[in-house]
């Protein structure tokens, strides 16, 4: 009875996170959605990809004056064109060799988190866009690990 219960446990986690790997050749760029994603755009000005009630984008854009010290200030003008209602956090990161910022808000219920990456190693840079239902934790945390998946090939 306790390796069925083992079992279950075991395999039922696995299908929570469940992961896919995508690979955005034009940038060269990895990373790890939830297996309930599809992606709807894949081209040379967008790569996007919905889940259940979650969205994700990447969009690039060039401009080598911009770095490390300015991206997140330059972040949070792109999340407040964006018109959010609230923003909650704004930090920097360092993630698999990309330098970069991050803005925590709000609009019309949704959390959206709004990463500015610097690519060290080219004048593309980066911004990923994750949207959700406020108060998802299971969102939340699947947003940090899309997050810390992003890397280059």
């Amino acid at each position: 009875m306790r390796n069925l219960i083992f079992l279950i446990v075991f395999f039922t986690g696995s299908v929570l996170h469940a992961q896919q790997q995508y690979t955005w050749e034009e940038y060269g760029l990895k990373f790890t959605l939830a297996n309930d994603f599809a992606e709807e755009v894949n081209n040379l000005d967008e790569f996007s990809a919905a889940g259940d009630g979650m969205y994700f984008s990447i969009f690039p854009f060039r401009d080598e004056t911009i770095n490390e010290s300015d991206i997140t200030s330059y972040t949070i003008q792109i999340a407040k064109s964006l018109n959010l209602q609230q923003i909650d956090d704004v930090d920097v990161l360092d993630i698999n060799k990309f330098k970069g910022g991050y803005v925590e808000g709000y609009l019309e219920g949704m959390k959206v988190f709004l990463m500015g990456l610097i690519d060290p190693n080219s004048d593309t840079n980066f911004f990923v866009l994750i949207t959700f239902m406020d108060q998802d934790k299971v969102a939340t945390d699947e947003a940090i690990r899309m997050v810390k998946s992003i890397r280059k090939m």
